[in-house]
């Protein structure tokens, strides 16, 4: 059983971004909701209920847009009621939750894309641009979670040694100044250790070999033909404007032709790409051990 994490970085990198990057430029309600739809359940599938405060933030994104968009906009001619002698309008709510729908939806494509994209995948990736942007860039990634376990470490250091005291504000305030300090001085010198250990190593010197062999299989040019054809037929559709939706001063939706079919089913295919893969997988291994 081959997950999706196991394919080629190339594949999986370029069908990720793709989905986000339509995500981001297209305001289509049905298809962010698709977004979302697809983008929580690859999420799910691969995470569980582990994560449930980005759960919450991420579906309480639209009520949250919806509920702010009309403080500052009153733009809209279906006036809903006035607050404070500021009309609230149905089409700004309605443009506050797809704008909500659609940062939640990107929120959980690229936190796909980091769980997948780990630093020897980032090397393979940008190893022929630049060794040392690769290099940084990888570095970053790793460094995210480096930082919050080594800042739970001094932390607690912090509350072993009596430095300061549990639920008091101005203690809390001096405690945590204390922790950003000694982190951002632990920071700075391992990336001095960092850089004299890589140059010691004579990195960027030469032609830098990986110590990761990633192939390209059958299921990977598939995958990245299948990517580029569904996203290339999404993004000439919504160029030519079939998704393109009014949501001022009257909401008015697009045509629903065989351009908004096309466009539409072209990119539920292209969200569900990853989802598709591991149920292909899932399947194929409970026939295998259905026939043990």
């Amino acid at each position: 059983m081959r997950t999706y994490d196991a394919m080629n970085p190339l594949a999986v990198a370029v069908q990720l971004l793709l989905t986000a990057c339509i995500t981001v430029f297209c305001m289509e309600p049905v298809l962010l909701v698709l977004s979302l739809c697809a983008a929580m359940a690859f999420f799910f599938q691969r995470n569980g209920m582990g994560h449930r405060g980005f759960y919450a933030l991420a579906l309480g994104l639209p009520l949250l847009f919806m509920l702010l968009n009309p403080l500052w906009n009153q733009h809209g001619t279906s006036v809903l009621f006035f607050i404070n002698n500021r009309a609230v309008t149905k089409e700004a709510l309605y443009f506050g939750a797809v704008t909500g729908i659609r940062l939640a939806a990107v929120l959980y494509w690229f936190r796909s894309f980091s769980d997948l994209m780990t630093s020897d995948k980032l090397f393979y990736l940008l190893r022929f641009l630049s060794p040392k942007l690769a290099l940084i860039f990888s570095m970053a990634v790793r460094n995210l979670a480096l930082f919050r376990q080594q800042m739970h470490r001094i932390q607690n250091a912090q509350k072993a040694l009596g430095l300061y005291r549990e639920k008091h504000l101005i203690d809390d305030v001096r405690g945590g100044i204390r922790v950003f300090s000694v982190l951002i001085s632990w920071a700075l010198e391992n990336g001095i250790i960092t850089a004299s250990s890589m140059a010691a190593r004579g990195y960027g010197t030469g032609k830098r070999t990986s110590c990761t062999n990633y192939c390209w299989k059958r299921q990977d040019v598939t995958l990245l033909l299948l990517s580029l054809l569904f996203s290339g037929t999404a993004i000439v559709l919504i160029a030519r404007g079939y998704l393109e939706r009014q949501f001022y001063p009257v909401i008015q939706p697009p045509v629903h032709g065989a351009g908004w079919y096309t466009a539409v089913t072209a990119y539920a295919a292209l969200a569900l790409l990853p989802l598709l893969h591991e149920g292909k997988e899932a399947l194929i291994w409970y026939r295998l051990r259905s026939s043990i």
